[in-house]
C-alpha cells in the first residue's frame, strides 16, 4: 500500500496556521492515499501525538478503506530525526503483524510537515485509566490479559520482533472486554547488537533487568515476557510501577524475582496466577520461559481446566556427572560439536534419555530442541515409524520450538541417547552464538521440509 504525497489544510476550527505549533490543530485534515479530519487528541508523548479522526473517503461499499473512525499518529513539525526513525520503525513492525491482538494499519506518510500513521482505533482506551482511579482487575480479566498479550507477543516474535516496551499505557481494551498490543515504536529485532541502540528502552518500572541495565546483547524474547509479568503484576495489585521505582528489585539484592510476590499486595490471588506471574519476573533470564508461545500455552491450559493447574509436560533436563560429560564430549567426532560442548556454562544442556523413553509427542506443545549427541532416535507420525536419526549433531524438533507451533511427529529413544536441550530463546542464542551451528540448522530444515521428505524429524 503506497501513499502518496499529503495535503495539508487547517480549517477554521483549529485554530490557526498549523506552522505556529508543533502538533496540528483540532480539524486539521491529512491525506495519505485516503483524507482525514483530527477531531480529538487522545495521548501526547515526546515524539508527537495520537488523535481519534475521521476518513471522510469511508464508504460502507469499499473494504479496502478504512472504517470513518481511526486513530492517527503523528509526529510534531519540530520532529528530531530519531522521531521520524521511531514512527518508521512503528509502521514497519506493524506492516509485518497481522494479528487480532495488535492495531491494523490502514495507511500512512512520511512526507509533509506532519507525517503520520492511521490505524485501528479502539475507543475503551488503555490500561492506564484503570491504573489512574486506583483500580485492579479481576483475576479473570487479568488471566484474558495474558492470553491476549501473549498471542500477540507470538505473532511478533515469530517475526522476529521484539516489542521492548510492554507497560498499562500500551495496552488497549477492545468492544469485546479484550485487549490489543499497541505502540511497537521501540520495537527491536531479535539479537540486538550493541551501537544499533543508543539508550535504553522500555518503561522504568516495566523494564526487565537487563533493559535496566542496558544490556543490549541480551535482549530477546525473554525481555518482554518480564515486561508481561510486569503488567499483569500491576494490573492485579493495582499498583503503577512507573509510580512505585521502590518496588524494583535487581539481582544485586540477592532476590530472585524483580518484584514482591503478588500476594503481599492483594488479599487473594490463586497459586496457578502467581506462580506464572512469578515465573516471568524472574531476574536472571535464564530462569524464565522459553517463549510466549510456551507461557501462552500454560494459560490456556489453565483457562480451559482451572482444576488442571498450569504445568506443561516438559522434560526434565537430567544432570550428568562431570565425568560423564567430559566421557562424551571426548566421544565426539564433530571437532566444532565438541569445542561448543566444552564451552563454559554448557553442561546445563546435557539431557539423557533411556531405551524407549518418549522424548516429545506428536501434537504437545512443549517448545524445546534437541541437538543429538550420541544414540538413535525413531520419529513416529499417527503411530508409525516413518524414520530413524542417528547422525550426531541433528537437530530434533526445532520447528515446532521456533514457531510455536504443537509438535508434528513423536520422537523416541532407541538405546541410550544423549542430547542437549533447548528452549526457544536458548536455541535462538545457541545458534546466534555458533554461526556454523546456524547454517547447519537452516540447510537441515530446508532439506527435511522439502517436498518428498515423509521423515520431518520431529517438528
Amino acid at each position: 500500500m503506497a501513499s502518496s504525497t499529503p495535503i495539508l489544510t487547517v480549517t477554521p476550527e483549529s485554530g490557526g496556521a498549523a506552522g505556529r505549533s508543533s502538533l496540528p490543530g483540532y480539524g486539521t485534515e491529512l491525506a495519505g492515499r485516503y483524507r482525514y479530519r483530527l477531531i480529538k487528541r487522545l495521548s501526547k508523548g515526546a515524539f508527537g501525538a495520537v488523535y481519534f479522526a475521521r476518513c471522510l473517503d469511508a464508504t460502507a461499499e469499499a473494504n479496502d478503506v478504512p472504517p470513518e473512525a481511526v486513530a492517527v499518529k503523528i509526529l510534531g513539525a519540530t520532529r528530531a530525526r530519531d522521531h521520524l526513525d521511531l514512527l518508521k520503525r512503528e509502521l514497519s513492525s506493524l506492516l509485518a503483524l497481522r494479528h487480532e491482538r495488535i492495531p491494523h494499519v490502514y495507511d500512512w506518510s512520511l512526507e509533509g510537515e506532519f507525517p503520520f500513521v492511521a490505524m485501528e482505533h479502539f475507543r475503551a482506551g488503555d490500561l492506564r485509566d484503570v491504573l489512574g482511579r486506583g483500580a485492579a482487575l479481576a483475576e479473570p480479566e487479568v488471566w484474558r490479559l495474558l492470553h491476549d498479550l501473549l498471542s500477540a507477543l507470538v505473532a511478533a516474535h515469530r517475526a522476529s520482533i521484539l516489542h521492548l516496551d510492554v507497560k498499562p499505557a500500551n495496552v488497549l481494551r477492545d468492544a469485546a472486554e479484550g485487549y490489543v498490543l499497541t505502540d511497537f515504536g521501540v520495537s527491536q529485532a531479535t539479537r540486538i547488537r550493541r551501537g544499533v541502540l543508543r539508550c535504553a528502552l522500555g518503561t522504568p518500572g516495566y523494564q526487565a533487568p537487563e533493559q535496566r541495565e542496558e544490556e543490549f546483547e541480551l535482549y530477546d524474547v525473554r525481555t518482554d515476557l518480564y515486561a508481561v509479568g510486569a503488567t499483569a503484576w500491576s494490573m492485579l495489585t493495582g499498583i503503577p510501577l512507573s509510580e512505585r521505582p521502590r518496588l524494583v528489585r535487581d539481582a544485586q539484592s540477592g532476590a530472585t524475582y524483580g518484584l514482591p510476590p503478588v500476594s503481599q499486595f492483594r488479599i487473594y490471588c490463586s497459586p496457578a496466577l502467581e506462580d506464572l506471574i512469578m515465573s516471568l519476573l524472574v531476574i536472571d533470564r535464564s530462569g524464565r520461559p522459553g517463549s510466549a508461545a510456551e507461557v501462552l500455552a500454560r494459560v490456556r491450559g489453565f483457562l480451559a481446566d482451572p482444576s488442571g493447574g498450569t504445568t506443561l509436560a516438559a522434560k526434565r533436563r537430567r544432570s550428568l556427572g562431570a565425568a560423564d560429560v567430559s566421557a562424551l564430549v571426548d566421544s565426539l567426532v564433530d571437532p566444532l560439536l565438541s569445542s561448543i560442548c566444552r564451552e563454559r556454562g554448557f553442561d546445563g544442556y546435557f539431557v539423557a534419555f533411556e531405551d524407549g523413553e518418549e522424548i516429545c509427542r506428536e501434537g504437545e506443545q512443549s517448545y524445546h530442541a534437541f541437538l543429538l549427541l550420541r544414540g538413535k532416535v525413531r520419529v513416529e507420525r499417527a503411530g508409525r515409524a516413518v524414520a530413524r536419526i542417528e547422525r550426531e549433531g541433528a537437530f530434533l524438533g526445532e520447528v515446532s520450538t521456533l514457531t510455536g507451533l504443537a509438535r508434528t511427529a513423536s520422537l523416541y529413544a532407541e538405546g541410550p541417547v544423549h542430547a542437549c536441550m533447548f528452549n526457544a530463546a536458548e536455541l535462538e542464542e545457541f545458534v546466534t552464538s555458533h554461526p556454523a551451528v546456524g547454517i547447519r540448522l537452516l540447510r537441515s530444515m530446508a532439506e527435511r521440509l522439502a517436498p518428498g521428505d515423509e521423515g520431518g524429524g520431529g517438528q
